[in-house]
């Protein structure tokens, strides 16, 4: 079997027949009376669901739901089923499959694949697809009609407009209520059946039942105004036939009141009533003739200027022959208008039955009498209307009475159409379809007009018509030129309103769960997240190695990590909710803590938060022993909760290597620096005394130990120097000095050392007035030798050294420049560091220890300067100081 024929997939095919057959005959429910016209076509929206959701295997089910939805069409109508009516179903079947693949095309490729109308454009492009797709349907369905004659041009347009409407509110309202039961991604579409489908649809359901509520109200009122209208003209059709009725009564009472009435009397009164009156086939008056009597009346006739008046009667063959005897006959004596035909003049109506009994009904009743219906010489159908005249003086109280006073009839042939067709209005005969038929002949003898061809008995108005004793039926309809004059525009609007409303609902609808369904995803990828930095935030604090406490603005502890609790040997989890101030007994400790805390909660919330100062600061263990922290502390905002984070540094560590340096550094000073200051002076004396007296190697060897000696002091004194610094132990007596004495001082100090190097130290000339500052003489002429000896050092041989004095702001600046070896970029940023130098072997090279430009950097910054330099390697560096500059003493302001 066929893979598209296959079980699984053949009942959801013939589901899907179904739901498409049902939605179609649902809208024809919905239609708008009179007619098929309908502004709602679910079915469409149900085809581009089911393609949109499942794909082009829905089509086989798009077709035969609508062949069977136009063939149930044809069946409820007169019509029936017909082989045009097939290929009808069949071409708009085609129609629509061709629609519904063209939606599933421009709609996806306008989403880009993506059917999941999750933001404002993909949606507004889905309505516009279908708005735009929808007049595939409409514009070839309506020409499709056109050429096969069921619609008129002048049809085709509201056709075509009906249809389109009909078809885009069908979908914008109808597919997404299939999307979100079936479309993909199942996810997305499933979290928008609580959101969608239910306010969706239960709009819709209030817009269909108040649509039924005013087609219902409108009908009722189409149907007032159609019963008036079709009443108003049943009353003026039975006034003109009364109107008729009425010219036989006076013909009656011209010959009742007159003992003998001539030919041109007759014709004078009755020319009036002719010429206003074509429906009036002719007037006759019709004596009674007896037998006795014949001869006479027609030798009376014939002596009125008709010498060939007999009295006739027709034969089988409906040719004229002279009547045969009888006891009565009624002869046509004067007859009007003049060119009514020759040959009825003296023709016996009581030689036809209908006439005959007509006539004796008239009599015998006295009221006027109407034949049945019956045809004229021009084949229209006519009544013949009897006037009985009896003779004056007689009585007429019961029938023998009337039938011996009785003189003739006065009558009338009437063209029953004409008479209707003359009392309607040119817009009444556009806007009605008529029927007018005697009630005693129910078939077609009886029906004088009829301009209905297909029955609405929702809109047919029926009445009874009396005219000559008979009853006859006016049945009115309304055409299709009466509706388009009288549409329920407020059944439109409302149908129309409705359903653009509910489509801009599930539009709305649509964004908001779109909305909603990436609000939610957001959270949970944020909460996943946020649960995945918790869980490294945490895992990072618990195995942080310094200790960490989170407190309140009054110093309750919010949390501490593992370190921390180690930290002061409390179990975990007791820290919380202890006061912070319990952990630093000491009233300095707390003093301290209470400086910080006001320092960081007094700090407006909005502003920059300043770096965290660590502080030293001595805290008490569970324990009872007190162990020195280095403590920093901030501020911490989450929402209206303000926190303090606490990093606690164990100093303990710090603190015992501190003092084992300071037993070294006084191991130095004592045990080494004095031995060594009795070792240089006995080389010394042996270099002065001993050196000339001893061979040329041994005065090497001496001159080696020497050297030797003062890098080892040099070394000793840089490292005592660096203790004092640390621990305040140097002491600066500041005092105001000229700056240009100090560099002089150091030039002439470090000369002799440039001369073993052969360098030329070189101040630079100029025209600077005395440059005053506020330094210890001896510490800066420290600071300059260092600078002076490291440019010595690293200059070539018969190379130069500047120095070089100038002034910026408020500044003096004090550059010292050499054309060496220069610095590598890798060394920058740890010259000033303790104990570095730019290479292994530059300390053996160029006699370096690694201390002198970290200590000249502390020394200078102590006397309130700077220090900084700048260097290219290969090409020299020039390093500088900056001192402030201070007004010469005659300029100063003494209460400064």
């Amino acid at each position: 079997m066929p893979k598209s024929f296959s079980p699984p997939l053949l009942m959801p095919l013939l589901l899907a027949t179904a739901v498409y057959l049902a939605a179609g005959r649902l809208g024809m429910l919905l239609a708008i009376p009179p007619g098929y016209s309908t502004a709602l076509f679910p079915a469409a929206g149900i085809a581009f669901g089911l393609v949109l959701s499942f794909g082009e295997r829905m089509l086989p089910a798009i077709f035969a739901g609508q062949v069977l939805f136009h063939l149930s069409l044809s069946v409820g109508q007169s019509a029936g089923l017909s082989i045009d009516s097939v290929s009808l179903a069949l071409i708009l079947a085609g129609i629509a499959v061709f629609q519904a693949a063209a939606a599933q095309r421009l709609i996806l490729h306008a989403l880009k694949e993506r059917l999941v109308l999750d933001s404002n454009r993909d949606i507004f492009y889905f309505f516009l697809c279908t708005v735009v797709v929808s007049l595939i349907s409409s514009a070839m369905g309506v020409t499709t009609l056109r050429l096969m004659g069921r619609l008129s041009s002048a049809e085709a347009d509201s056709s075509w407009l009906v249809w389109w409407v009909g078809d885009v509110l069908g979908v914008i309202t109808t597919t997404p209520l299939v999307l979100v039961l079936f479309a993909r991604p199942a996810a997305l579409w499933r979290s928008r059946r609580f959101n969608v489908l239910v306010p969706l649809s239960l709009c819709l359901l209030v817009v269909l039942v108040a649509f039924l509520f005013i087609r219902e109200r409108e009908t009722q009122k189409q149907q007032l105004e159609f019963r008036l209208e079709a009443q108003r003209m049943s009353q003026n059709i039975q006034n003109r036939l009364n109107s008729n009725a009425d010219v036989m009564d006076n013909i009656e009472r011209l010959f009742s009141s007159s003992r003998h009435v001539e030919r041109e009397e007759f014709a004078t009164f009755v020319q009036h009533a002719l010429r206003g009156n074509p429906a009036i086939g002719l007037l006759t008056w019709v004596p009674l003739v007896r037998h006795a009597q014949k001869s006479e009346f027609e030798r009376s006739v014939a002596s009125e200027g008709y010498p060939t008046f007999r009295l006739t009667e027709k034969d089988e063959n409906e040719r004229y022959r002279p009547v045969r005897d009888r006891d009565e006959y009624f002869p046509m004596r004067y007859l009007q208008p003049y060119n009514s035909p020759p040959d009825l003049a003296g023709f016996d109506l009581g030689s036809v039955t209908r006439h005959r009994n007509a006539i004796e009904d008239a009599r015998d009743t006295n009221q006027i009498t109407a034949t049945d219906p019956m045809l004229d010489e021009r084949g229209q159908k006519v009544v013949m209307l009897y006037v009985p005249v009896y003779l004056r003086g007689h009585a007429i109280s019961t029938p023998t009475e009337r039938r011996e006073a009785f003189d003739g009839v006065a009558a009338g042939m009437f063209r029953v159409a004409d008479m209707i067709q003359e009392t309607l209005s040119p817009q009444e005969k556009n806007d009605m379809l008529i029927k007018f038929y005697d009630l005693s002949y129910p078939v077609s003898n009886g029906v004088f007009i009829d301009t209905i061809v297909a029955s609405d008995p929702a809109f047919q108005f029926q009445s009874t018509i009396h005219f000559g004793g008979k009853q006859y039926a006016f049945l009115v309809q309304a055409s299709p030129l009466y509706w388009k004059t009288h549409i329920s525009w407020v059944t439109w609007s409302a149908m129309v309103g409705g359903l653009l409303f509910t489509g801009l609902f599930g539009a709305y609808l649509l964004m908001t769960s779109a909305h909603t369904y990436n609000v939610e995803t957001l959270v949970k990828q944020r909460t996943a997240e946020l649960h995945e930095s918790e869980e490294r935030l945490s895992s990072i604090l618990d195995h942080a190695a310094e200790g960490i406490l989170t407190c309140n603005t009054a110093g309750l502890i919010q949390s501490a990590n593992p370190s921390a609790e180690a930290l002061f040997h409390f179990p975990p989890g007791s820290l919380k909710g202890r006061q912070l101030f319990s952990l630093f007994p000491e009233e300095c400790a707390q003093k301290t803590l209470h400086q910080h805390i006001d320092a960081i909660t007094n700090t407006d919330s909005t502003s920059t938060m300043p770096k965290a100062n660590r502080v030293e600061i001595r805290a008490r263990q569970r324990t009872g022993d007190d162990i020195p922290l280095e403590l920093a502390m901030t501020r911490v905002s989450l929402g209206t909760q303000t926190l303090l984070v606490i990093i606690l540094h164990d100093l303990s560590e710090i603190k015992r290597a501190d003092k084992l340096k300071s037993e070294f550094v006084s191991a130095v000073s004592h045990e080494l620096r004095t031995p060594l200051t009795s070792i240089r002076g006995a080389l010394g004396l042996l270099k002065g005394v001993v050196a000339p007296n001893i061979p040329e190697q041994a005065q090497k060897l001496l001159d080696m130990a020497n050297d030797n000696a003062i890098r080892l002091t040099s070394l000793i004194n840089d490292i005592l120097d660096f203790e004092k610094l640390e621990y305040g132990g140097m002491q600066f007596h500041a005092e105001d000095h000229v700056l240009q004495h100090l560099v002089k001082q150091s030039i002439e100090a470090n000369q002799g050392y440039a001369e073993n190097f052969h360098v030329k130290l070189e101040l630079a000339k100029q025209q600077i007035p005395d440059l005053w500052v506020h330094v210890d003489a001896q510490r800066f002429i420290q600071v300059l030798s260092n600078l002076l000896s490291n440019a010595i050092k690293f200059s070539g041989k018969k190379a130069q050294v500047d120095v070089r004095l100038s002034v910026r702001g408020d500044w003096i600046k004090v550059e010292v420049q050499d054309y060496g070896i220069g610095i590598s970029d890798d060394f920058k940023s740890s010259i000033f560091q303790k104990f570095t130098q730019a290479e292994a072997n530059s300390a053996r090279k160029y006699a370096g220890t690694g201390l002198g430009l970290s200590l000249s950097k502390t020394m200078i910054e102590k006397m309130g300067g700077k220090i900084g330099f700048k260097s290219e390697e290969g090409h020299g560096s020039l390093f500088y100081l900056l001192l402030p500059l201070i007004p010469p003493p005659d300029q100063r302001n003494p209460k400064v």
